[in-house]
């Protein structure tokens, strides 16, 4: 045989030989299967649990005595399958006749040649005939052994206990199998407990989780106790498990966070205990928004350069924070300015308008982006929708302040390179102009050391830095040293008090100490209270040097001395040391009694410091001139304005008396000039605007007839808009006629809050004004050269007393009017120092000029040419 041949016929022998031993083994193995499978099935019917305990055991015992035996018998009987018996399955199998595989292995009786051709011949027909050998199926005969099929009839029983026991079938197997095993009590006795602890932020209170449905916020604790039991049980949410902990020997605790639904039960042995279907209730996000539209603001005793900001805010549990975040509109890369809102608590509410100030911010000015932050307590943030704003900003007086802050402002804009050259060489300029700042050293220095910080550091805080000291040089150029050092000392003072306050009531009952009590029986401060104190306290003395020596400054400027209340005992430097001295002594050694009068004492030298600072009758005096100074420059705005809008009524009343033909256009140049007078009325009240305001803050108070004059410019304006000259014309008639009341109560208002000043200040000495009925700039009819009826020439006027003076005229050598009325009153007399400060201010201007040497050649040879006669 060839070797392919040898191999097939070696594996099939293999499998007859495996066919034959099953043959053999089944019918042996069926009767103790028999037995086995009729014993689990009434332990999958929970049979045996019907018998009490020996009973179990006597029935797991027989049928394992049984099932041994049949073992026994059956397998004895089984025997291994000769060659001979595995090659006649074969030849059975396949259907072979004459044994042909016994051929295979036989060998002619007397060999020849002719013998052994006939032989091979003879082996490759057998050959030809293997390749047909089949093994064919096993058949154990289990029919003969079984002819009324019991077998079927236990597989079907098997099933149907198995669908029966249900999830319990592992359980009552185990029992079957092992009948001491220790079951545990059964589930109705087992007791469980579940609740819930939501997390703090919510505000909810933890409570028991009843069977059924349950809703529970997002991060709640959940925890589950099982008693009565003997085992462990699992805490099971959809296919994830949680392990109980023992807390005895029969009672077990398990605990979990709970951030998803699903279905949750406790489980012993396969037995649901109890079981929950739970959804969870999401933290939303916060909610942010403004009210309305945020802008300037003026908070409570405060001028109108706030920040109002009308939000509100709200969310599910409660709100962590709230802050309005601020953005630079034509810089938005740059860091934004943040600010915390007030927030009570945490409430699920909140609504408000706060007011900060945020003038002293670089972007003051400027238009910004604002929007509103809320947070919650696990930091989801919920925004507002962005608004638009220009932050209000302070209002600064002196020229060089204002260049400061324009240069502040411009910084943040463009913060590069080329833009800190820029105010480097702006502050450099400013500098060079020592007259403007009255050539104060520290400003100076300031000034050129800031250009310096611009122009040469390339640190990245360099700009935040050089705007923080341009705005404290703001400030010190608008407010003086003795303001800062005034706010500077009240914080130092503050801060003592608080440091020395007495600690709050202790929460756990603890006896306070009795203030009467001798000191040595006083509790002591401790090391870190005390340190505290010394700290504050040097901190007051150090404040207290500045205020002093900025009084002294004040005063050498002034050329007066130091402005303490003569009737009140002198208060010096070294007085006010010591008293901080002892009192920083006296809390270093502990003595808080002793410190506590100590500052007693210190403060009520310090308020006699604070309010011994009267005026004098002179100093009182020379602000009231000052401000009578002022009103008169207004008064003559006023004035002015009267002699504007008369011309400009001329202009319209002879527009409106010269008809046009029915159907023509009306001509070009009244047409532009309709529409230059109607710009001009514009400025006109605009101009009126600024006056009611520089009035308000001189006086406190505005005159109800320029507010009467603004409405009648208005509807002036808009006549001389729509070419309508008749009625612009009525219009100006009312705004002179309010003008001109408005000036008269301006002067009666000054003259009460003011007095009416000295002879030598303009005003007549008798104490008369001129004649009623004088007309300024002779506008009125009548009166067209200004001077009042009977007056001839001008030049001399009669008082009503008899006395003469000398009438005053204008830079054009017209009469000008007299009185603070103006045009018809005559108790106060506007003088010619008017037109002396303001040739002044022009050459100051010039002076200032001259001096940019930057400015175009032709340009500083005619500013030279008009110094040459000053």
């Amino acid at each position: 045989m060839s070797e392919r041949a040898d191999r097939d016929l070696s594996q099939k022998r293999a499998l007859a030989r495996a066919a034959l031993i099953w043959e053999g083994l089944w019918p042996a193995l069926w009767p103790a299967l028999g037995v086995c499978g009729a014993y689990f099935g009434f332990v999958l019917i929970d049979a045996p649990g019907w018998l009490p305990p020996w009973g179990r055991v006597a029935l797991l015992g027989a049928t394992l005595a049984a099932t041994a035996i049949l073992l026994w018998r059956g397998l004895s009987r089984v025997r291994r399958p000769s060659a001979n018996a595995v090659d006649r399955r074969l030849e059975r199998a396949s259907g072979l006749r004459h044994r042909p595989l016994a051929a295979l292995i036989d060998r002619p009786a007397q060999p020849s040649a002719e013998a052994e051709i006939l032989w091979r011949e003879h082996l490759r027909r057998l050959t030809a005939l293997t390749a047909r050998l089949r093994v064919g199926r096993p058949r154990p005969g289990l029919p003969a052994q079984d002819p009324r099929a019991l077998r079927g009839a236990l597989v079907v029983a098997l099933g149907a206990a198995l669908v029966v026991a249900g999830p319990d079938a592992g359980q009552r197997l185990l029992r079957g199998v092992l009948p001491a095993w220790p079951v545990g009590t059964p589930a109705p006795a087992a007791q469980v407990q579940a609740w819930i602890t939501p997390p703090a932020y919510t505000g909810l209170p933890p409570r028991l989780l009843a069977p059924g449905v349950a809703a529970v916020p997002a991060g709640t604790r959940l925890t589950v106790s099982v008693t009565g039991v003997t085992m462990a049980p699992a805490l099971m949410l959809d296919d994830t498990s949680t392990p109980f902990e023992a807390l005895d020997s029969a009672s077990f605790q398990a605990a979990r966070e709970l951030n998803a639904p699903g279905r949750l039960r406790v489980a012993l042995n396969g037995d649901a205990l109890a079981a929950w279907t739970l959804s969870i209730i999401p933290d939303l996000p916060p909610n942010a928004a403004f009210q309305e539209p945020p802008g300037p603001g003026a908070a409570a005793g405060r001028p109108a350069q706030q920040t109002r900001l009308p939000w509100r805010a709200d969310d599910d549990y409660g709100l962590a924070g709230v802050q309005a975040e601020f953005r630079l509109r034509d810089r938005l890369d740059a860091p934004p300015l943040v600010v915390p809102l007030p927030l009570a608590g945490a409430p699920r509410t909140a609504r408000s308008v706060t007011t900060p100030d945020l003038t002293p911010h670089p972007w003051a000015g400027l238009p910004v982006i604002v929007r509103i932050v809320a947070r919650d307590a696990i930091g989801q943030t919920g925004r507002s929708a962005d608004q638009g704003l220009v932050l209000p900003e302070r209002t600064f007086h002196h020229p060089v302040a204002q260049a400061v802050i324009a240069i502040r402002r411009q910084l943040s804009l463009t913060p590069d390179q080329s833009a800190r050259e820029q105010a480097s060489a702006a502050l450099d300029g400013i500098a060079g102009q020592p007259e403007a700042f009255d050539g104060s050293s520290p400003i100076l220095l300031n000034l050129r050391s800031i250009a310096t910080l611009l122009n040469q550091s390339r640190a990245a805080n360099a700009v935040d830095e050089a705007q923080a000291r341009l705005w404290a040089l703001a400030l010190s150029l608008e407010e003086g040293a003795l303001d800062r050092t005034s706010r500077a000392l009240e914080a130092a003072r503050e801060a003592l008090r608080q440091a020395l306050a007495d600690p709050p009531k202790p929460a756990d009952g603890t006896p306070e100490a009795d203030p009467k009590a001798p000191e040595a029986t006083q509790p002591k401060p401790d090391a870190e209270k005390q340190a505290e104190i010394e700290q504050r306290t040097q901190e007051l003395r150090e404040a207290i040097k500045r205020q002093l020596e900025a009084l002294a400054e004040q005063a050498k400027r002034e050329g007066s001395s130091m402005p303490f209340d003569p009737g009140a005992p002198q208060l010096n430097g070294a007085q006010l040391d010591k008293k901080a001295e002892q009192l920083q002594q006296s809390a270093k050694d502990g003595r808080m009694k002793d410190a506590k009068q100590e500052m007693a004492e210190l403060e009520r030298l310090l308020e006699q410091l604070e309010k011994a600072r009267p005026e004098s009758g002179e100093q009182r005096e020379q602000k009231n001139a000052e401000r009578r100074e002022r009103g008169r420059q207004q008064q003559s705005a006023v004035q002015d304005m009267v002699r504007r809008e008369g011309a400009m009524m001329d202009r319209a009343q002879s527009r409106g008396s010269t008809p046009s033909p029915p159907g023509a256009p009306p001509a070009s140049s009244a047409t532009s000039q309709g529409t230059q007078d109607s710009r001009g009325q514009r400025a006109l009240r605009r101009a009126l605007g600024e006056l009611m305001q520089r009035l308000g803050d001189l006086t406190g108070d505005i005159p109800p007839a320029l507010g009467e004059a603004d409405v009648a410019m208005r509807d002036a304006g808009e006549a001389l808009s729509r070419g309508q000259d008749a009625a612009a014309g009525a219009a100006e008639q009312r705004a002179i006629e309010a003008l001109q009341k408005g000036s008269r109560d301006m002067g009666q208002q000054m003259a009460r809050q003011f007095g009416t000043g000295e002879p030598g200040e303009g005003e007549p000495d008798d104490g008369q004004g001129d004649e009623p009925g004088s007309q300024a700039g002779g506008d009125s009819p009548g009166n067209k050269d200004g001077n009042g009826p009977g007056k001839p020439g001008g030049g001399q006027g009669e008082s009503p007393g008899g006395r003469r003076r000398t009438a005053h005229r204008d830079p054009l050598g017209r009469p000008a009017p007299t009185g603070v009325g103006g045009l018809e009153s005559g108790d106060v007399h506007v003088p010619d120092e008017m037109e002396q400060a303001r040739g002044r201010a022009i050459q100051d201007e010039l002076r200032r000029r001259g001096a940019e040497r930057g400015r175009p050649q032709p340009e500083l040879d005619y500013i030279d040419r008009l110094l040459q006669p000053y």
